[in-house]
């Protein structure tokens, strides 16, 4: 029996360097401006796993800013190259999360499709997916943290 082997990702200089060694929790696409902006996209594709599951290399090369108040979510870019890295999701009596890009990883098709769209109010295109899509910061924050809820309560 093989086993395939775990997603590995890393910034565009390979500085920074991760591997999933645990199960992605979901995979989301966020349409908000400062997703647009921190990733160069017309969205933010992100996966949603504990922090506890990801191995990282180079993480003292990760520069973390966050954009919002309050600082929940640190979103982190290699120091070297620039290039998107880990963004961390700190919610209070939480496990600690990361979100990391799609972008980075080095084989997309192993990954999980994504489960939903937020955000979708500020979206640069149309999606003709079936994907839910929600709306406004309250809906897209209220659909995030369900998925959130619901998968970290089934594992």
């Amino acid at each position: 029996m093989t086993t395939s082997p775990m997603p590995r990702g890393s910034c565009s200089c390979q500085q920074v360097s991760f591997t999933l060694t645990g199960p992605v929790l979901f995979r989301a696409l966020c349409h908000c401006s400062i997703c647009q902006r921190f990733n160069a996209a017309p969205y933010g594709d992100v996966l949603a796993i504990r922090a506890g599951d990801v191995a990282v290399k180079g993480a003292e090369h990760i520069a973390y800013r966050s954009h919002r108040q309050p600082p929940l979510l640190s979103r982190g870019r290699c120091a070297r190259c620039d290039g998107v890295a880990i963004e961390r999701l700190n919610l209070p009596l939480m496990p600690k999360i990361y979100l990391i890009p799609a972008q980075t990883f080095e084989a997309a098709a192993v990954l999980p499709k994504a489960s939903f769209h937020i955000f979708y109010d500020k979206r640069q295109q149309d999606h003709a997916d079936t994907l839910p899509k929600s709306s406004g910061y309250l809906p897209s924050e209220l659909r995030f943290t369900r998925a959130l809820l619901t998968s970290l309560l089934k594992k």
